[in-house]
């Protein structure tokens, strides 16, 4: 078995920069996904959709909407911090993780786009079928909902494209290091094997 250690070399080496970043942007994303949540369970719908008795998701599928993504980045991040200290981190499963993590944030950030950035204050018609918070109760005279404020949605969908690249970054890294391990073993550079204490 190789040596974990010279998997990660030269400018590799610097990859628990990547996961320190992505654990903590992914800690100031759950922050404000959990205010987000607050908010939107106490938001009301407005009184037109009550009518049409358009349903709001669940309390749970609400924080389950907001949440996920940045908990299981934490999760992840903070788990392949410790193993590459540990000195255990494969490449190979590093570039599965950081693809599996990219995907995963690109559709969370995708939907959030979709239904918090520009079903807010466009042409939403049609939108309150797929996105309920189209649906939650606005401001007098404005069409942007009470939930909306303070920036919690932009910081939010931010720090989310923050954390696709941050993946990309990542998956970059993984892949270099993939690569550069095979191209030793092609050559018959040997990685020495050592016993891990």
């Amino acid at each position: 078995m190789a040596h974990p250690t010279n998997k990660w070399t030269g400018r590799l080496r610097y990859t628990p920069l990547i996961n320190i970043a992505i654990f903590l942007v992914s800690i100031v994303t759950f922050g404000l996904a959990v205010s987000y949540a607050h908010d939107a369970i106490a938001t009301p719908m407005q009184e037109q959709f009550i009518r049409k008795k358009r349903s709001r998701p669940t309390n749970s599928q609400i924080i389950a909407y907001s949440t996920a993504m940045p908990f299981f980045s934490i999760l992840q991040s903070g788990l392949d911090l410790s193993l590459h200290f540990l000195i255990s981190l494969h490449p190979v499963y590093s570039l599965v993780i950081s693809i599996l993590y990219f995907s995963g944030w690109l559709t969370q950030w995708t939907i959030w786009m979709n239904c918090e950035i520009t079903a807010i204050g466009f042409d939403n018609a049609g939108k309150g079928e797929t996105c309920w918070q189209v649906n939650l109760q606005h401001r007098q005279y404005s069409e942007v909902p009470i939930l909306s404020s303070e920036g919690m949605v932009d910081g939010r969908v931010g720090l989310g494209g923050v954390a696709i690249a941050l993946y990309a970054a990542y998956a970059v890294m993984a892949l270099m290091a993939v690569l550069r391990n095979r191209r030793r073993s092609a050559k018959g550079v040997k990685i020495e094997s050592t016993e891990m204490r």
